[in-house]
């Protein structure tokens, strides 16, 4: 895939207390949503089309024509810094910048992205999607409209397909054709949609079961896997599930994983909050069109082949007795969640978590018990390196070689024997991805402000330092 998006992780700091698993509509308040990592696809082509029902998951009539924007001669845009800009709780906005000193670019129009957006890059690399809803619907997920902007001439197409709820989520077909999005029509109903691109016609494919609250997607194939639960006024009611939804017959079948808790449950716990969020740590090995969960609360792996709709059952993975560090996870409710990622050859996973206990009392003071690093064989289910960890987010270099770990602290690991190699210090961050060898590190916060860094993957060296006001996300475009 030329130009694919530089891998990513988003962190997810208001699981504990929230309704759905994510929030996944972020607001010019306090985060904007991301291009997606593992988007696909292509192109424009303005074809009028007659307006559609809004049951199919938006109205859609004639685009307008792209509309040009001001760019360098000779100037091209590769990475995005999206920030809120303008008075008072202002709009977010896209600049190019400079991908080595984190600068603004002169001379391009800035990107218009609203209150908040959910984006995708095509597989191309030359066209990114982006739904955007305005500051006057207050993050509602009223009158969202979809742009189709071309990275390359800087131009922004604002179609006529508008919808009027945020997304679980949003991406492309792998021959760029077509747009997917999930969303809900009703309030414990979700259904997937799809835009042809060369029309803008939209039709709904799919729906979820009722009360399945998605978690995470990915595109495989012709279908959607889906990773969720069943949830009842906010709170999980069955095991963790995967659904299959296949965008060609629109044909949904289930993969149910027996013992496997996600979600919000209601728990009994002296003195804590009386709900806990279950997250198990999850990475989509989609080369080899595997799923690979890592049960939150046990250390237990599970492997669910997305072609075949099967999965391995629980794989206790096989701790050395001489490893060093935290366990990797107390009994039962105690972990609030795990998080994952998995080596480009599909052998290697590294897990790590933390366990986060909300007073009663005060739901603002949080106890944070981390959940060690660890380096498992899949091959074997051997745990080879462990040490002290507490991740919130794990992000693997694209040669194997480095692993970020950041939590309350973040380091530069050797990803061989999970040896320290720097120290990474200053705000802890909300979001990473890799770019060409270098790290990009964001925290955002409000009110206050945000911060982008940038960390050479080898040595771990801060490259360069940028703040901004209240946010500061990257969309990746080549």
């Amino acid at each position: 895939m030329r130009n694919r998006p530089a891998s990513r992780v988003v962190s997810d700091t208001m699981m504990a207390l929230g309704r759905h698993f994510r929030l996944l509509a972020c607001t010019a308040l306090l985060a904007a949503c991301v291009a997606t990592s593992q988007v696909v696809v292509d192109s424009s082509a303005p074809t009028p089309v007659a307006a559609t029902p809004l049951l199919a998951g938006g109205t859609a009539g004639p685009s307008t024509t792209p509309a040009p924007m001001a760019k360098p001669s000779g100037a091209s845009a590769s990475l995005l810094l999206v920030r809120v800009e303008g008075l008072g709780l202002g709009a977010l906005f896209a600049r190019p910048i400079d991908p080595a000193t984190l600068a603004d670019i002169p001379g391009f129009t800035p990107l218009y992205l609203g209150h908040h957006y959910r984006s995708a890059l095509s597989p191309d690399g030359r066209t990114l999607a982006a739904f955007v809803w305005p500051p006057s619907g207050g993050g509602s997920g009223t009158g969202g409209v979809l742009h189709l902007v071309d990275p390359l001439a800087w131009t922004d197409r604002v179609t006529e397909v508008q919808i009027n709820q945020n997304l679980e989520w949003f991406g492309w077909s792998a021959d760029g054709t077509h747009l997917y999005w999930l969303r809900a029509v009703d309030n414990a109903l979700e259904a997937l949609f799809t835009a042809d691109i060369a029309t803008l016609t939209v039709r709904e494919l799919a729906r979820l079961p009722a009360g399945f609250q998605p978690y995470e997607s990915r595109l495989i194939g012709s279908r959607i896997a889906v990773l969720g639960a069943i949830n009842d006024h906010g709170l999980a009611k069955d095991d963790a599930a995967v659904v299959f939804l296949d965008t060609t017959s629109g044909r949904l079948s289930q993969l149910r994983l027996a013992g496997m808790r996600l979600g919000q449950f209601a728990v009994s716990e002296s003195g804590l909050y009386p709900y806990r969020m279950i997250a198990p740590g999850v990475a989509w090995d989609l080369a080899r069109a595997r799923l690979v969960l890592i049960d939150a609360e046990r250390d237990v792996v599970r492997i669910v082949d997305l072609l075949h709709e099967t999965e391995t059952g629980e794989l206790a993975i096989r701790t050395r007795s001489s490893a060093k560090g935290p366990p990797g996870g107390a009994k039962m409710v105690s972990t609030t969640r795990k998080v994952a990622t998995i080596s480009a050859d599909g052998r290697w996973l590294y897990v790590s978590g933390l366990r986060e206990d909300v007073l009663a009392t005060d739901p603002g003071q949080v106890t944070l018990v981390p959940i060690a690093v660890q380096r498992v064989d899949l091959s074997t289910m051997i745990e080879t390196a462990r040490v002290a960890g507490g991740a919130r987010l794990l992000l693997l270099s694209s040669d194997g070689s480095r692993l970020l770990s950041s939590g309350e602290e973040s380091a530069l690991l050797d990803a061989t024997d999970l040896h320290e190699l720097a120290r990474v210090t200053g705000p802890r961050e909300t979001g990473v991805m890799e770019r060409q060898g270098v790290a990009y590190l964001t925290r955002w916060s409000y009110p206050g402000i945000a911060t982008l860094r940038t960390l050479d993957f080898h040595t771990g060296t801060i490259l360069a330092t940028r703040d901004v006001d209240q946010v500061a996300d990257l969309i990746a475009l080549r």
